[in-house]
């Protein structure tokens, strides 16, 4: 017995109950029923079938006991998925009421249909329309169109769903194809991937909704609601293919529904674990369960994705005309920017290094590969063995690709997705679909590393400072190979850099690079990270730390090429990774690392030491000083450390010594606001008392304020200058006036003891929790010491999940252990700040004893675990 059957029985025993109480326990005894079969490994899309059977159910029990005796010619249709009879735990439910003529409506019947169901919970997408305004709904509308198109009759009139149907698809406009098709291109265009670290199951590129456009371009085409062999015909014999990964999506997407207990077609992170599990997924020697689920998803999303392509792509050719072909080589012509083969696949057979010579022809040429080509490809893949990676010319060949100067990220992509990379590659392969359960990356390796060699090739197309250095590149092959094999580490779980390093190290012996080629490719893999580790966490202005860095170098080349993976690797992290102030931070590191490399270490140390020097201030000032501010001048900067000259020029240091003639006991702090580009300066002057510097970044976080950089100097007399470097929290660098006063308002309150800083976070608090996201993925903090890199001070490194009044929190646990913060380096990628700060002890010395860094690692652990 059906559900309509049981639904029927089981009111007939309540014949008094409202409809809405009788319905709602028949419903969650089905939906119980169903996600019992779904837990037992039913098909996903048996699964859809089944929710969309007992919505039936629901919907027919309420327009029988709604319809009355006399109404007129209609019918009720349901649209959308549930129309085709798929529809996951908490789809929403639309249904259309048709009629003949705008006479025969009844609001009062209609209401009493749609009114029980929104009474139910449910999502209801409803319309009324006469078969007029179906008509110019399909010529004006593409959304109420193909949901139309999926129309299926529940109750009434079938003569008039007939009448119906025969209208709508009369009247579908030819350029329905083009139009889904650009959708599809839209989603492209908008930088939306397959393989994003969050996908919507059901709208991501790779979802059902691709299934769906496609099926709705061959009902356009046919115009009609079946399209028969048209189907397999498109799909080329991957109809089986396109079958099991629909039904794998379908079932992802039931467990969401499931999981959550409403509708949820995003695989959120924190939920994916969660999803796993209920899949059956378990921890393999080297994935978690749940990156082996996001593996076989991204694979199954793949394969919907590169069949509905493929099938658009014939949906749309037009018959291609063979009089304006041009000759390539014997058996290959270009017919209307494709290359066709002649005799496929023994094309391939008789060469095998045609396999790589036809993507650069086709990059050569701006060509694309036709389907019949790309077949023979596919088919040909087992050509590309062991003797053939061996082979110098493949890698010439290869080399070339690499080497020129356009179109070099689309031919890798073409290769990727064809087999052809993996297969010359096999450690690149070993990345396909790879998932690294992480918060900061949004795509996977394979993706992640096609991102950045289409950032870095974009790079070529622009203006700039990053632009003139690839210009400058003479091994461009060599660097965008080091982008490819950056990450070839990862697909083991322990220290990808090493395993990365020995695994280029195969292969380039493997292609049989030259000893000089092989040390390049090698220092790119090993150090791709750490440009962007040093410019956001050191002191860029410690000239010894500079020169250590440049000592990697062998030569500009090798500078010019790190700095370029550095931009690729960290500008496909995410849309957002790459920003104007990572950018400034990178390139005052490239730019003092040149300035090193094309000086010697002793005359670099003399300029430092130059700068250091007052004389030379002093010569630029007399003159243009009065006397008193001149001897001012030289008394501040007698009381503050070497490196507050290195840091500020003199426009900057004549402010702060105005700040300072500012202060009285009438006016305890003076606080300055200068705008920068990227940011704004924070600058604070008072006198120093215990936790100010914890106080202050209080009073900032209370006031959404991003703190980018945080530098302490004070002074033999108690005089302090902090100086931070600050945004928005969205970013924008320009601080409002009304924020500008009230934050002088919150500084005042914590400076004068007026209110506790502890207390100014709690009151503040509450209303950003409000804010916050609903999710939190809840890391514990990590916690490292760097004693090497600077020869003044200790560094701690921090990461911890990003909160309100975090920088207060990690200030205030290190004035409890009498520890003074010289700098504070501050970053937040993805809801996890990493934070460095730059500090001493009580008695101004760095902290050397194990003891001593052990005592402060736990007591800041307990500290941000609280």
């Amino acid at each position: 017995m059906g559900f309509v059957e049981t639904f029927a029985e089981s009111l007939k025993e309540m014949p008094r109950a409202p409809m809405g109480e009788a319905l709602r326990p028949l419903w969650s005894e089905a939906l119980a029923r169903i996600e019992a079969e779904h837990q037992a490994g039913a098909d996903g899309q048996t699964v859809a079938r089944r929710i969309a059977e007992a919505m039936d159910a629901v919907v027919l029990s309420i327009y029988q006991s709604a319809m009355p005796q006399t109404a007129g010619p209609h019918a009720l249709v349901a649209l959308g998925g549930y129309g085709r009879c798929e529809m996951a735990p908490h789809s929403d439910v639309d249904l259309l009421f048709l009629f003949a003529k705008s006479q025969d409506k009844v609001p009062a019947v209609v209401a009493g249909v749609f009114n029980p169901l929104w009474d139910l919970g449910f999502e209801v997408g409803h319309s009324s329309r006469t078969l007029d305004d179906v008509v110019r709904a399909v010529r004006e509308d593409l959304e109420s169109r193909t949901a139309m198109m999926d129309g299926r009759l529940l109750a009434g009139d079938a003569a008039l769903f007939a009448q119906f149907q025969k209208r709508l698809y009369k009247r579908v406009p030819k350029r329905t194809v083009a139009e889904l098709n650009r959708l599809r291109q839209q989603q492209r265009e908008a930088r939306q991937s397959v393989q994003l670290l969050e996908p919507n199951v059901k709208e991501s590129p790779g979802g059902l909704r691709e299934i769906q456009m496609f099926e709705w371009a061959l009902k356009a085409k046919v115009k009609a609601p079946e399209y028969g062999d048209l189907y397999a015909q498109y799909l080329d014999g991957s109809s089986k293919s396109l079958a099991h990964s629909r039904a794998f999506l379908w079932r992802v997407r039931h467990a969401l529904h499931f999981a959550v207990g409403r509708k949820r077609d995003v695989l959120e992170h924190d939920l994916k674990p969660q999803i796993a599990a209920a899949l059956g997924y378990e921890d393999q020697d080297q994935e978690l369960a749940v990156e082996c689920f996001m593996r076989e998803y991204y694979l199954h999303a793949r394969t919907v994705h590169h069949l509905v392509e493929r099938a658009f792509q014939q949906l749309t050719r037009k018959p291609r005309n063979t009089s304006r072909s041009m000759y390539l080589e014997r058996g290959v012509a270009a017919i209307e920017g494709e290359i066709v083969l002649a005799d496929d696949e023994a094309y391939f057979a008789a060469d095998p290094l045609r396999l790589l010579k036809i993507f650069l022809t086709a990059q050569t040429k701006n060509l694309e590969l036709s389907d019949q080509a790309q077949s023979a490809v596919r088919t040909s893949l087992p050509l590309i063995n062991d003797d053939f990676r061996r082979l110098p010319e493949a890698r010439d060949l290869f080399l070339r690709i690499l080497k020129r100067k356009y179109h070099t990220a689309r031919t890798l992509r073409r290769m990727h997705d064809l087999g052809v990379l993996g297969a010359y590659l096999p450690e690149f392969e070993r990345l396909t679909c790879l998932v690294q359960y992480d918060i900061y990356h949004i795509y996977t390796v394979d993706e992640h590393t096609l991102v950045a060699l289409e950032n870095l090739e974009a790079l070529g197309q622009q203006e700039g400072a990053m632009s003139a250095i690839l210009a400058q590149c003479t091994r461009r092959d060599l660097l965008f190979f080091a982008v490819l094999l950056h990450d070839v580490g990862k697909w083991k779980r322990d220290d990808h850099i090493a395993r990365g390093i020995e695994m280029t190290e195969e292969l380039s012996e493997r292609m049989g690079l030259s000893p000089e080629e092989r040390s390049m490719l090698r220092f790119l893999v090993e150090h791709h990270q750490d440009m962007v580790l040093i410019s956001r966490r050191r002191n860029l202005d410690d000239y010894e730390m500079i020169a250590e860095f440049a000592g990697l170098f062998a030569n500009a080349e090798w500078l010019r090429a790190l700095y370029l993976v550095s931009y690729a690797d960290l500008s496909a992290v995410a849309p957002d990774a790459w920003t104007d102030w990572q950018g400034a931070l990178l390139w005052e590191l490239y730019y003092k690392t040149a300035e090193q490399l094309h000086s010697d270490r002793e005359a670099l140390e003399a300029k430092q030491r130059a700068r250091q020097r007052l004389d030379e201030h002093l010569d630029h000032i007399e003159g243009h000083w009065p006397a008193q501010r001149v001897v001012q001048f030289q008394e501040h900067i007698d009381q503050l450390p070497p490196s507050y000259l290195v840091a500020y020029n003199r426009a900057q240091i004549r402010v702060h010594l105005e700040m300072i003639a500012r202060l009285s006991r009438e006016q305890p702090f003076v606080l300055e606001f200068i705008e920068h580009e990227g940011h704004t300066e924070v600058v604070v002057c008072t006198r120093d008392q215990r936790q100010l510097i914890a106080k202050i970044c209080g009073a900032l976080a209370v006031n959404d304020i991003n703190i980018l950089r945080a530098d302490v100097n004070t002074r033999a007399d108690d005089v302090v200058l902090d100086i931070f470097q600050v945004t928005n929290i969205d970013g924008s660098p320009v601080l409002p006036d009304w924020k500008k006063e009230r934050m002088r308002e919150r500084v005042a309150e914590v400076i004068s003891l007026r209110l506790k800083a502890r207390d100014l976070i709690a009151k503040y608090s509450s209303s950003w929790d409000r804010r916050r996201r609903q999710r939190q993925y809840d890391q514990p903090p990590r916690i490292a010491f760097d004693n090497h890199i600077s020869a003044r001070y200790t560094v701690v490194d921090i990461e911890a999940q990003d909160t309100v009044g975090l920088l207060y929190r990690i200030a205030y646990l290190l004035d409890e252990l009498d520890l003074d913060i010289h700098r504070a380096i501050i970053n937040t990628v993805a809801a996890r700040a990493q934070d460095s700060f730059y500090i001493v002890d009580a008695e101004g010395q760095k902290i050397t004893s194990q003891e001593a860094l052990d005592r402060i690692q736990q007591y800041l652990l307990d500290g941000l675990a609280s």
